[in-house]
């Protein structure tokens, strides 16, 4: 079950459903227990076609967006002939759904074909916003200092020092002082050798950083939920929706109003599973882009943020609307503490924090004045496009899986 709290939060319980119970007719959904490999192949009306070039996304004189429909009917042609693995083609399957990935480093063969690998780099930076807040190198000196202490005298000596300094400091606050108390009171000194569970990693690890940083119960509250998004249920006309692991969403009128980041998590026993591993990815993608066009239809123009997170490291990523290309680029990666002695690595990353919950700011407070104030579509409504539909796809079910098949990630190989 889900046990909801009076402010809003839903906390995960031990005893709550499988988080991934979707279902079987969705392309991107794979149950725990199958062993089958899906490839997409069933996409002969499918084409895209150049239009007015000055609507097109360009740098200089380079014309993104004309690129970005060649990769999109490369892919198209790829599925008809040899048909596009989960496994191999995140970044073409992705694209069928005008989703542009951008991981500098984990570029597909086709895409470093078609823009080059410099020009890809090229609009990853030109793409990936400026970071304005960093953390206060005094306030880092004391977060370090008390780790320390609770790993040399006790948890409760430490605690009560960092509690000590928060009502002397103000500056603490504004560099997540309370993800570190939280961490502090919650982990074990040392890492527990026994291998957790999904909602283990949820409950014990991921929940305490994700709550303290993103939840405020009168705004926007984090949710694990078990029903699928109402962004995915507006653009689906019949059978269910998908269903992410973790949302943030806006709170008015004392309800729920729209999803401004949305997650999915892996246990360490899937670090290894290459397969689920790029399927969850895409279904971070759609669920970003379904969101983000739901914004986009109230006219809030705001930057729609994800995660992925598998065994104790989490990628966070941005999605934004250009020119009828949805970029969904890397904006960092962070581990999450499994032990207080852990944590010391963590403060080095708490930048990445600091950054996304930058990002965070500015769209919810976007999102929300129109939530509050509702006015028309954005000019940019007429660029959306189309999420590639379940009828799209055809499963090829297969009794094995490959995990050692072409891949341009890092899955499997941590």
């Amino acid at each position: 079950m889900i046990k909801k709290h009076q402010d809003g939060y839903s906390t995960p319980s031990q005893c709550s459903p499988k988080l991934h119970s979707l279902p079987i007719d969705n392309p991107f959904v794979v149950e725990k227990d199958e062993y089958g490999t899906i490839i997409v192949d069933d996409v002969d009306e499918l084409c895209f076609n150049d239009g007015d070039s000055a609507n097109d996304f360009k740098i200089g004189e380079i014309n993104i967006s004309q690129l970005f429909r060649k990769f999109q009917n490369e892919s198209v042609k790829i599925a008809k002939t040899d048909g596009l693995y989960v496994e191999s083609n995140v970044h073409e399957i992705l694209a069928l759904s005008s989703i542009f990935l951008l991981i500098p480093g984990s570029y597909s063969k086709q895409m470093v074909n078609i823009f080059g690998s410099p020009l890809l780099d090229e609009v990853y930076q030109q793409i990936k916003p400026v970071q304005q807040t960093e953390i206060n190198s005094e306030c880092e000196s004391k977060f370090r200092k008390v780790i320390k202490q609770a790993t040399k005298e006790s948890r409760r000596s430490a605690m009560k020092s960092l509690l000590a300094e928060l009502t002397n400091d103000q500056m603490l606050d504004e560099n997540l002082d309370s993800v570190i108390l939280e961490c502090l009171k919650t982990l074990p000194i040392e890492k527990i050798k026994s291998e957790p569970s999904e909602m283990t990693v949820i409950t014990n690890y991921l929940d305490h950083i994700m709550r303290e940083i993103f939840h405020d119960p009168d705004k926007h509250i984090v949710e694990w939920p078990n029903t699928g998004l109402d962004e995915s249920k507006a653009r689906k006309l019949q059978g269910r929706s998908k269903q992410p692991d973790f949302v943030v969403s806006i709170v008015h009128q004392l309800q729920t109003s729209g999803v401004i980041f949305v997650g999915e998590v892996s246990p360490p026993s899937e670090k290894n599973n290459v397969y689920k591993n790029c399927n969850d990815l895409i279904r971070v993608g759609i669920f970003m882009k379904d969101c983000l066009d739901s914004a986009i239809d109230l006219g809030a123009d705001i930057k729609l943020l994800g995660f992925q997170c598998i065994d104790h490291t989490l990628d966070f990523y941005m999605m934004d609307l250009i020119q009828g290309t949805y970029t969904m680029i890397h904006i960092g990666k962070f581990s999450v503490p499994a032990s207080v002695k852990e944590m010391l690595p963590f403060i080095d990353e708490l930048e990445v924090h600091l950054g996304v919950q930058e990002i965070f700011r500015k769209s919810f407070n976007t999102f929300y004045a129109k939530v509050c104030n509702p006015g028309p579509p954005l000019t940019k409504a007429s660029f959306k496009r189309a999420t590639l539909e379940t009828p799209k796809f055809k499963q090829l079910v297969s009794k094995t899986r490959d995990r050692h098949r072409s891949c341009s990630f890092w899955f499997g190989r941590f």
